[in-house]
């Protein structure tokens, strides 16, 4: 498995006004939890940890971490767990690292990409993508980036579940077997589609409710 290196500095600053000037310096505030010295709250450099997003190494990478303090420098294997960003400009403002032991397994999402097409779709069929990520636990070491799903066999009306993917005993798989993954369905005709849309007018009609007093019995 590929490894990429991030070099972070321990922060001492908490708040708002400690983190805009670690922006303004061009990094971030972020966190290291669970890690053998507890959880260390950390600042990395924005342009590294948004070159390493925009690669694809998330939540199913390991990123070798080298965390400077002073004069002693500590190295530590991680995945990067979460990030935030902001809402408006769309900048990285937060990270969350989780640090991992080679020898014990974790729990991750991995994400699913379809390759090939579905001969159903030639038939008017439509391709429904269900689920688009899988729970598995393995050690850190045989973390998969991606999982790849063949669709090239799909007529109208198949499907592939979770209990169809190939996994060695490396892998166990934590998403139920029946989960569906990606279906071919049937095209709906105009018919059913106007019945669709007249039952749902139907449903959306609001109750009319007299308004006012009502009339006095003589």
């Amino acid at each position: 498995m590929e490894r990429v290196q991030l070099t972070s500095t321990i922060r001492t600053g908490r708040g708002k006004g400690p983190a805009r000037q670690l922006r303004r310096q061009g990094s971030i505030p972020a966190v290291l939890y669970g890690g053998s010295q507890g959880n260390l709250a950390l600042s990395v450099n924005t342009n590294e940890l948004h070159q390493i997003i925009a690669k694809g190494f998330g939540e199913t990478s390991l990123i070798n971490l080298t965390i400077q303090n002073a004069d002693e420098s500590l190295s530590a294997s991680v995945i990067l767990k979460d990030y935030q960003l902001d809402p408006v400009i769309r900048e990285l403002v937060h990270a969350d690292f989780q640090e991992v032991s080679m020898d014990q397994e974790i729990e991750i999402e991995v994400p699913i990409e379809l390759k090939g097409k579905a001969p159903g779709l030639s038939e008017g069929g439509v391709l429904e993508f269900l689920t688009r990520e899988v729970s598995i636990r393995c050690l850190p070491g045989d973390m998969l980036n991606h999982i790849d799903i063949d669709v090239s066999s799909l007529q109208i009306g198949d499907s592939l579940t979770v209990g169809d993917l190939q996994f060695d005993e490396t892998y166990q798989i934590l998403t139920p077997a029946e989960t569906h993954i990606v279906t071919v369905s049937a095209p709906i005709s105009e018919e059913e589609l106007e019945s669709t849309l007249e039952a749902g007018h139907e449903q959306a009609e609001p109750e009319v409710i007299q308004k006012g007093k009502k009339p006095e019995e003589e």
